[in-house]
């Protein structure tokens, strides 16, 4: 896909070409990302219920990939600096689903490293590269397609969300992975 095949939304505001075109600048400085996109959406939205706060611009960014959709969204006071937010994230995020490409096409197995009992000091992680997602608890309850614990983390953090509801290739039941205040992962699934 190339990026000028972008399709461009304006919610609550005027139309802007400047804006479109900032945006398009910004995306195409990382087109290579973009070969394999199936489509590419933006919104740029003014919140008109929070206006005179520092929410009022947002601006959602939306790529279909093969395997994932990854969404990013982006608030604030000005709308060139959530572009620039987004399309950064945006980028990070792309770059993590190629990072991790063999993955989703199930070439690989995905890891996950169960949660130790004893306090450990944090790592700082600065790249993702080899980076593999810890579940630091789990929770039981009584009681989509299949996927593994990694695959469901993954797709969370491409997706921008704290929770994920899956299920499971290894239960064959419904679960649910979630992002902690700490940073790390957790997963509730059936007893």
């Amino acid at each position: 896909m190339k990026i000028s095949e972008a399709r461009f939304t304006f919610l609550g505001m005027e139309s802007s070409e400047a804006m479109k075109n900032y945006a398009l600048e910004k995306l195409s400085k990382r087109e290579d990302l973009f070969e394999n996109a199936i489509s590419l959406e933006v919104a740029f939205r003014e919140q008109v219920a929070s206006r005179g706060t520092k929410n009022d611009f947002r601006i959602d960014i939306s790529v279909d990939v093969p395997e994932t959709p990854i969404r990013v969204t982006e608030r604030g006071e000005d709308m060139y600096a959530n572009i620039d937010f987004a399309v950064d994230t945006l980028i990070r995020r792309l770059t993590r689903y190629y990072d991790r490409k063999d993955y989703w096409g199930g070439g690989k197995a995905w890891e996950v490293m169960e949660a130790k009992m004893e306090e450990e000091e944090e790592e700082v992680v600065d790249d993702y590269s080899d980076y593999v997602p810890k579940i630091a608890k789990r929770k039981k309850i009584d009681d989509m397609s299949p996927l593994e614990e990694g695959e469901a983390i993954e797709r969370m953090e491409m997706l921008g969300y704290d929770s994920y509801l899956f299920r499971s290739n290894r239960t064959d039941k419904i679960s649910l992975v979630y992002k902690r205040r700490d940073g790390s992962y957790g997963i509730v699934e059936p007893a």
